[in-house]
């Protein structure tokens, strides 16, 4: 866990994070994470070059690193409140010369206005406290450059779930905090353009369970035309 108000082990954390995402993956598609990381960013992305990418909630950097894979010409920058995760990061990432890691809170980022091309958040909004993702959307606003994009990815209760939605809530609460739960069960994307974002492209994947949204800054909001 990421954000500064949950107390946890971040060394366990640390260590059990490949071995747990790993097998998530395999059981919800078949894929292999770094095979599913592979087509799903080649899907998303479109490097013109040198652009400046920032990974949010980056944890131990194989995210990161597909990204700098994608954006050759570019630099990566990922961010994590976890220092032990920082720690897996650079050791993973070591032959990758377009990357680089900092301890950091993605409520406050150390980062100027207009600063990014392209933001990545990689399962990182469902593990955010309900109070401060309206925050942490607000600060990727501000380092985003006017013509940059977000890139959004996370789980989501499917639309088309014929489940009471009670019963969907306290059965993720089994294994997720409230904050989490009620993130998967929104509309994420309504959420997301409240926040001054604009949808271009949404996918779903792992039959409806996660999905994947590209957006850009709404001008008319920025501007105060609506």
């Amino acid at each position: 866990m990421r954000v500064k108000s949950r107390k946890i082990n971040y060394d366990i954390v640390a260590h059990l994070y490949s071995f747990i995402t790993g097998f998530l993956y395999i059981l919800g598609g078949g894929l292999t994470e770094k095979a599913f990381k592979r087509i799903f960013f080649a899907e998303f992305i479109t490097a013109k070059g040198n652009e400046e990418v920032l990974d949010i909630c980056c944890a131990n950097g194989k995210g990161t690193q597909f990204l700098a894979s994608h954006f050759r010409q570019g630099r990566v920058t990922g961010v994590d409140l976890n220092p032990a995760m920082i720690s897996f990061a650079i050791k993973n990432t070591k032959k990758t010369s377009n990357v680089n890691f900092r301890v950091g809170d993605c409520t406050k980022m150390d980062f100027p206005d207009n600063s990014f091309d392209f933001v990545n958040s990689f399962l990182a909004l469902h593990e955010i406290p309900t109070q401060l993702v309206k925050v942490v959307l607000k600060e990727i606003k501000r380092v985003l450059k006017d013509t940059g994009r977000l890139l959004v990815f996370d789980f989501k209760v499917p639309e088309k779930s014929t489940l009471d939605l009670n019963f969907v809530y306290y059965a993720l609460r089994l294994i997720e905090d409230e904050s989490a739960a009620r993130f998967m069960m929104i509309d994420q994307i309504k959420y997301i353009e409240n926040q001054g974002f604009k949808l271009i492209h949404s996918k779903e994947y792992h039959n409806g369970f996660t999905r994947a949204y590209l957006f850009e800054i709404d001008k008319s909001v920025s501007s105060g035309l609506v």
